[in-house]
């Protein structure tokens, strides 16, 4: 007994010493955090300003930056960016760089930092950034240097950068110190976002994957894609590199920057078509959910400019706004500008590789990837006429490339020359249609479908970038390299691109669906995205003679499903095999098709599809095949329903199962998986119970002492294929949690600009105990827009703070 009361005692003192740690942590946590925050009023002598600049942060923390110069203006958003957001842009830098493993220990994160890290230097996307740089011009380079010189200079007067990068300053036994920010850095944004945004070389490797796995029939019906003669190459690629692990390379180059994901909505509307009789422009990008979120927004202002809307931190100007005169909007094109070209070693010289003109041999280069907590990791990246050879990412290249043949990747992306930033820094300074073509010409990756309105009436859309002319085939598998057959032969003449300016029926409207006829000319994509979005925005705008602004906000949010009316009919076409399945079946068939997180049926319509295609494919092609699809592909599903019923037969069994069989088995076992998670009342059932809208922190997501703290989640309206976009993640403990939606709405309003709307979902700053960090989101699921507008006098008014930069004496 006295030993049982010694144990008691012992672990009482355990417990008490655990719960005095977490409280201390707390305590500590709470300090550093809130000790971080920066002042938002005060005066500051600086170096690198042209004349002073003033910074008014108005009633929802948006700076008013007024400046004398562009140059000027640029350095004070670098200054704000620093203050509000500068350990998201030091993990962006760093990812770009392939340098987080000497922040983050793989001993505590997980080995796939170090792939990571391999991945970016095997790319070499800041060599390319910094090789990028020299080929702006010096205007744009003195905007890319002045916005250096504001991160540089709050980074020098302040110690504190928040729990973020205090911890990482922990774990590196205090060594960690935030290097100078470089013009390069600021291009390393532009890069990353055309790897995924156009990211096209996984998919190749994905389809080589299923290839394998279900043949080339099996392959084509699966992506939907047709017999051309590039197919022809398949056989080829297959025997090529018959020795390659596909499995093992798509997975470990499988990271943020390199996982595709696209999604947007845009339109413009001609005068005709609004209450006011000027342009009405409505944008809404759609990409990772995360907190802090991708964009910030901004106002610069000066001289001959007045530029507002959406920056992203790291970035020195605005991405999507308007500038007093035009507005422009962004959706993705899904262009194929990524190519894997399968090169053949040469037999007689493993340092060379087989080309139309003879053996060449490979340029070499050394990389060392510093591990904090543990050895550096040495590899060694060749290099071909094509580009960077992708197998020596994940190992040895001796080890792990097949006999004779690797695979190179060539990207517009990773092109040194890249003047993508120049078009975007001249856009918002274009005063007419055709400055902003002129802007648009300098535009490499990604390609961007950008619709344009402005004040005299005019609206219009361009999609540019390099697009790649193949001699032969349209890239979407590795093609042979050494016969120069399937060479890239040039890029399509700017003024082949597609576009269009003021149509007549005064409408534009793009939801990244094809953006050319079928006769167009020029290959662009095979992956054009699922027409629904486009379809009901074409469908609403045209319902009303004239729209009023509040009506665009309106159609942003707007939740109804279209896919449902698709395959829904199918569905409802098998007789219930129970009671609770009769009376989902009477709950669907009056179901209005709107996905609202207060309702059951959104969330049985997703689980039954979702196990539906569980059903159908992860037999055929594996649990970890199946996942890398994603998401759920109801094109492919009615296709399976309609015109192959063999799909729904398992062929795991010796008995033969009708498409009858596999729905009502997945509709069985979906609503057993809600039941176990939402109880047995169906009508008690809600979407946004296990539909959250999850804006998951990097770093604390997976701690819950931090969690809740850190990420922020909430029941969200919306799907896949609303325009209120918020897919799930399809995987996990948590399917249907959204990871990717809306991340920036706006309404610009050319018969009053200063009337026009905003909206981001969380907040300005990315301190987690920041009142600034979550103000925007009751007004983002209230549907409640800001308006970035007002005179010094009217801003002073309300104003939370105003900084006064001089230059240095």
């Amino acid at each position: 007994m006295r030993t049982l009361v010694r144990l008691i005692a012992g672990l009482g003192k355990l417990l008490a010493g655990l719960a005095l740690a977490v409280l201390v942590f707390a305590a500590g946590t709470y300090f550093q955090v809130r000790g971080a925050l920066p002042p938002y009023a005060g005066h500051y002598e600086v170096k690198g300003l042209k004349a002073p600049v003033e910074i008014l942060r108005d009633k929802n923390a948006v700076p008013h930056i007024v400046a004398g110069s562009i140059e000027d203006a640029a350095f004070g958003l670098g200054f704000v960016h620093a203050q509000d957001r500068f350990w998201q842009m030091e993990m962006m830098r760093r990812l770009g760089q392939g340098r987080l493993s000497e922040i983050l220990p793989p001993a505590i994160v997980g080995n796939g930092i170090v792939d990571t890290d391999r991945t970016m230097r095997g790319l070499g996307v800041y060599r390319a950034a910094s090789d990028s740089v020299g080929a702006l011009s010096p205007a744009v380079r003195s905007i890319l240097d002045a916005y250096a010189a504001g991160v540089n200079s709050w980074l020098a007067g302040n110690q504190q950068f928040g729990l973020e990068l205090t911890l990482v300053k922990l774990l590196s036994g205090g060594r960690y110190k935030p290097e100078p920010w470089q013009p390069a850095d600021s291009m390393v944004w532009a890069k990353l976002m055309a790897l995924t945004l156009d990211g096209n070389w996984r998919k190749e490797l994905l389809r080589l994957r299923l290839d394998k796995k279900i043949g080339e029939d099996g392959t084509n019906f699966l992506l939907a894609t047709s017999g051309e003669s590039r197919d022809a190459t398949l056989t080829l690629a297959n025997q090529a590199l018959n020795d390659l692990d596909l499995d093992r390379l798509y997975r470990r180059t499988d990271n943020i920057a390199t996982r595709k994901r696209e999604a947007s909505n845009e339109w413009a509307l001609s005068g005709a078509h609004s209450v006011s009789g000027k342009p009405l422009l409505a944008n809404d990008p759609h990409l990772g959910l995360a907190f802090p979120g991708t964009w910030y927004l901004a106002r610069l202002v000066g001289p001959g400019f007045d530029i507002r809307g959406a920056t992203a931190p790291g970035s020195p100007g605005v991405v999507l706004g308007h500038n007093g005169t035009i507005g422009w909007g962004f959706t993705t094109t899904n262009l194929d500008s990524q190519d894997l070209f399968i090169e053949r070693i040469d037999p007689t010289d493993p340092t060379r590789y087989l080309t139309p003109d003879g053996a060449r041999p490979f340029s070499v280069r050394d990389e060392t990837i510093g591990v904090l907590w543990g050895p550096p990791v040495h590899m060694r990246v060749r290099n071909t006429r094509h580009g960077v050879v992708i197998d020596d990412f994940v190992a040895k290249p001796e080890r792990y490339s097949p006999t004779g043949h690797v695979l190179a990747l060539q990207a517009t992306a990773l092109d040194g020359g890249d003047t993508t930033m120049e078009g975007l820094l001249r856009i918002g300074q274009a005063q007419n249609w055709n400055d902003f073509l002129n802007a648009a010409r300098k535009v490499v990756s990604p390609m961007q479908n950008v619709v344009y309105a402005d004040t005299q009436g005019n609206i219009g859309l361009v999609s540019p970038a390099r697009v790649p002319i193949r001699r032969k085939g349209d890239g979407s598998i590795p093609s042979p390299g050494w016969t120069g057959e399937y060479d890239w032969a040039g890029f399509v003449p700017f003024d082949d691109l597609p576009r269009t300016y003021n149509p007549p029926g005064g409408i534009i409207v793009n939801a990244n669906a094809r953006v050319v006829p079928d006769d167009y000319r020029y290959f662009i994509t095979r992956d054009w995205a699922e027409p629904y979005r486009q379809r009901r925005a074409n469908q609403l705008l045209r319902e009303v003679e004239r729209h009023p602004v509040y009506g665009m906000i309106a159609i942003q949010a707007d939740n109804l499903s279209p896919d449902a009316a698709e395959l829904l009919p199918l569905l409802l076409k098998t007789e219930p095999r129970n009671g609770r399945a009769a009376k989902v079946r009477d709950m669907l068939g009056r179901w209005n098709r709107f996905m609202l997180a207060r309702r059951p049926e959104p969330l049985i319509y997703e689980a039954w599809i979702w196990e539906l295609q569980r059903s159908l494919l992860a037999d055929r092609l594996g649990d970890e095949l199946f996942y890398d699809l994603a998401s759920t592909n109801v094109p492919l599903l009615v296709r399976i329903l309609r015109d192959r019923p063999d799909w729904c037969d398992d062929p795991r069994t010796p008995a033969r199962e009708t498409c009858d069989d596999a729905i009502a088995t997945a509709l069985d076992k979906a609503l057993n998986w809600i039941s176990r998670r939402e109880g047995n009342d169906i009508d008690t059932w809600q979407w946004g119970s296990e539909h959250l809208a999850a804006h998951r922190h990097p770093f604390f997501d997976n701690i819950p002492l931090l969690r809740d703290l850190a990420s922020v989640r909430f029941p969200s309206d919306g799907g896949a294929h609303t325009l209120n976009r918020a897919t799930p993640s399809y995987r996990g403990a948590r399917p249907f949690e959204a990871v990717h939606g809306v991340t920036y709405r706006a309404v610009y309003d050319f018969s009053d600009l200063d009337n026009s709307r905003f909206a981001i979902p969380l907040g300005q700053s990315g301190n987690m105990m920041s009142r600034w960090s979550t103000s925007f989101l009751d007004n983002w699921k209230a549907l409640r827009y800001v308006e970035i507008a007002g005179t010094r006098a009217e801003l002073l008014r309300t104003a939370v703070g105003v900084i006064s930069l001089s230059p240095t004496r």
